[in-house]
């Protein structure tokens, strides 16, 4: 039961991993998808500032038609002044006073002209200096417009690059966190097998060692009743010794009666010699009888040292069931506290769960500010599109905007303190997390050493009962021996007193022939009845070891090698027992004559038969009520053995029927960690590929700075572009604010202011159109484009025009 339940933790915990691996995944997913919305985006603002970028081009190109047709209105009236200086100079040498007045009025009229065009060109202009004013206003806001956008999309792009940074750190430091919880729960796996493997094995051997237990035990049993039915044929037979040596005793007094009363009247030799031989073999049965007295006092020691050999067994039977119950309850305790560290190890990961759920609604909500900043940015993006038309409500917007990501910075600062706080407490909870970790290594170090600790304890304890099995084997062969031993010696003493009848019957035939004969058919008939009883239970032991011999040929399906070593032992022991046998048959055969030659002597011995008789069907009721007993055993023994075999079956039903369960297991582990892999390369890729686009992203960023740049330059030089526009517009107006002054108003030059005489000539600049004198107008210069012959120019506007 205790394996199964750690199979459902176990199985529960790997289901429990593969959904914290998918949620990662998804997670990972989800990031990437974000992180690929954002380069869209990012290349929507590229094409957006693109789109910018064209509509300067357009206006740099309208102000670049607007300056070429200043330049051809400023080209076009260069030549209508050169064509009024050529008239006047085609008018100048006209002197007559006729065609004065034609000069006059055709310069009236011309001048007029000139008004009339240098109002509309004023106009224009104006028109132009309007358009181009409202261009440059739209530009500058423009620009504005675009730097605010810049400086807003970097603020955005460095926050998303914080955030991506610290997002990719937190899944980085969650995917080592869930690494070492991997390894962590591998190396308790590891442990947990290991120790139910060395619970298995320990619990195997506890069964070995319960059955051999068992067997001993049962042995013993046998041993002890064989033990007890040994001490009580040794009693009977040390009484038959006794009433025998009674009745020798007695026939020796009677003989020597005989033989005193015969010597006297018989004095024949060969009476003599016959009474000599008596006497030497009442010697030699004397000697007998103290060989049979020596070597029933070795079997009594034998005995006894088979009976402290027992005892000790039994103590030391006593002390490993103890040592086992105490490494029982050390199995408990360890199994305990493994129990409870698994429980330790569930409650941390569920409080790194919490933690985890809470980053993850930390990073739910950074994405939703950067979902809102992203909208910000989208509607700033169109109040852009509609420039031209809401300048005033873009600036309010505009503000309103900077206001907003004023305060979202403050909110996401508030946010990266906060993550930095959580940073900081998940790093202390790690070390206190790691810190546990090593502690809960060394206890599982601790438990490890004891385990072994006990695992040598139980392996001294297994050679202490390999020894014990050899003491017992030992024992149970002096125990063969001595029941051979004893079933020869009442097989010689069998032997030896029919023998000694049979002497008696063919020496004492004239004596007592008629009593001899009488004690010989009793004797004879209590011999067959006991030789009779002896077989039968000789028969019924041979049956009961011929059914013991089943049970263990069953028994010895079930576990071959023990039963093979028994076999071999028991081959052994029955050949050694065939050899025992042979020589107590013929020790047997001994005895046999020897009370054979005693029961010649034994003709008063009728009272001594009947006490035997009645004491030989006391000892067979005795051995029948002892052999219905052990048959009982046998049998409640045979049916513990059955409800034994039927219980072990059902576990072996049971262990195939898990194992299958933990190979469908493990086939799905393989399937789940082949998925794993896939799902890994998968990740990979996808990283590599984020990698390429950040790559990519970082181009386009150098790329737009780059465009920044040129649009600072084109931009400027633009400024210079106006600058010098509106000095030529300075010196157009200077130039049209000209006009050519009549001979009547001056009289006097306009710069030496001498009055004007017959000898002091007026002259007109062809530049400016002033009067002056000769020496202020001496120098000549190109004045139009058109004509290129010097003409009169007053100092002033020589030095304009050479500069």
């Amino acid at each position: 039961m205790a394996s199964e339940e750690t199979r459902m933790i176990l199985s529960n915990e790997l289901i429990q991993q593969k959904q914290r691996t998918n949620d990662l995944e998804e997670e990972l997913q989800l990031i990437q998808k974000h992180l690929k919305s954002t380069q869209t985006k990012a290349a929507e603002q590229s094409q957006e500032i693109a789109s910018l970028k064209a509509t300067k081009n357009v206006y740099e190109t309208q102000f670049a038609i607007f300056t070429n047709e200043l330049l051809k209105t400023q080209d076009e009236l260069k030549e209508k002044e050169q064509q009024i200086t050529t008239l006047r100079n085609d008018l100048i040498p006209r002197s007559t006073t006729d065609d004065v007045d034609v000069l006059k009025r055709e310069l009236i009229t011309v001048q007029q002209c000139m008004n009339e065009m240098a109002l509309e060109k004023e106009q224009q202009i104006d028109k132009l200096r309007n358009i181009l004013m409202e261009n440059y206003q739209s530009v500058l806001k423009l620009e504005h417009v675009e730097t605010k956008l810049n400086q807003n999309l970097s603020i955005h792009d460095e926050l998303i690059n914080e955030n991506t940074s610290q997002i990719g750190y937190e899944i980085n430091a969650i995917k080592q966190f869930v690494r070492v919880t991997h390894k962590r729960q591998e190396n308790i796996k590891n442990a947990v097998k290991y120790m139910r493997n060395r619970l298995l094995e320990n619990q195997t051997e506890m069964k070995q060692l319960k059955q051999t237990n068992i067997q001993l035990q049962n042995d013993l049993q046998i041993e002890q009743r064989q033990t007890n039915s040994y001490r009580n044929q040794i009693e009977t037979l040390n009484n038959e010794i006794h009433a025998l040596e009674k009745t020798s005793n007695d026939l020796q007094e009677e003989k020597n009666q005989v033989i005193q009363t015969k010597i006297g009247d018989d004095q024949d030799n060969d009476r003599q010699n016959f009474i000599r031989q008596i006497i030497q073999e009442k010697d030699q049965y004397e000697q007998q009888i103290k060989e049979c007295r020596i070597q029933i006092k070795e079997l009594n020691n034998q005995r006894q040292q088979i009976q402290d050999e027992c005892d000790q067994m039994s103590k030391q039977i006593l002390q490993i069931t103890n040592e086992k119950n105490q490494l029982q309850n050390e199995q408990i305790r360890v199994n305990n506290e493994m129990d409870l560290l698994k429980k330790q190890f569930d409650e941390n990961n569920k409080d790194k769960e919490q933690k985890i759920n809470e980053l993850k609604h930390q990073i739910s909500t950074l994405r939703e500010q950067h979902i809102s900043t992203e909208n910000s940015l989208r509607i700033a993006k169109a109040l852009n599109n509609n420039q031209n038309q809401e300048i005033d409500s873009l600036k309010t917007d505009s503000t309103n905007q900077v206001k907003r990501f004023e305060k979202e910075r403050n909110d996401l600062k508030q946010t990266i303190n906060q993550l930095e706080q959580l940073q900081n407490v998940i790093k202390v909870q790690l070390n206190t997390i790691e810190k546990e970790k090593y502690d809960i290594e060394q206890q599982v170090q601790i438990k490890q050493q004891i385990v072994e600790e006990l695992y040598n304890k139980l392996d001294h304890k297994n050679n202490s009962i390999k020894r014990l099995s050899v003491v017992i084997h030992r024992s149970l062969d002096i125990a063969h021996k001595t029941h051979a031993y004893i079933e020869q010696n009442i097989h010689k003493n069998q032997m030896n007193i029919l023998t000694m009848i049979e002497q008696t019957k063919q020496e004492s035939q004239s004596i007592r022939a008629q009593t001899l004969e009488q004690i010989r058919e009793e004797f004879t008939s209590y011999l067959t009845i006991y030789h009779t009883l002896f077989i039968d239970s000789k028969t019924k032991l041979n049956e009961q070891i011929e059914k013991d011999n089943i049970k263990l040929n069953e028994q010895q399906q079930q576990s071959e090698k023990q039963l093979n070593k028994i076999k071999h032992a028991h081959d052994k022991l029955i050949d050694e027992h065939h050899e025992q046998k042979q020589k107590f048959e013929i020790q047997l055969g001994e005895l046999n004559n020897n009370l054979l030659q005693v029961s010649e002597s034994l003709s008063d011995a009728t009272q001594s038969v009947d006490t035997h008789r009645d004491k030989y069907e006391k000892q067979i009721t005795s051995l029948k009520h002892d052999l219905e007993f052990q048959i009982k055993k046998n049998e409640m023994q045979l049916s513990a053995l059955k409800e034994n075999l039927a219980t072990v079956r059902t576990e072996l039903r049971a262990a195939n029927v898990k194992l299958a369960e933990l190979e469908h297991i493990k086939a799905e582990k393989a399937d789940t960690d082949a998925r794993l892999a896939v799902s890994q390369e998968e990740r990979r890729v996808l990283l590599e590929r984020s990698l390429a686009n950040e790559s990519k992203n970082e181009k386009l960023i150098a790329e737009n700075a780059q465009l920044i740049k040129k649009n600072s330059n084109s931009e400027a030089a633009l400024q210079e572009m106006a600058r010098e526009f509106q000095s030529q517009q300075i010196q157009l107006n200077k130039v049209s604010q000209r006009r050519w002054i009549d001979d009547d108003d001056i009289n006097s030059c306009m710069k030496c202011h001498q009055t004007f005489s017959v000898t002091q000539r007026k002259h007109h600049c062809r530049n400016c159109g002033n009067i002056f004198c000769d020496p202020c107008s001496s120098k000549t210069a190109v004045v139009a484009a058109t004509s290129k012959k010097p003409k009169r120019v007053c100092d002033q506007c020589y030095k304009d025009l050479t500069s």
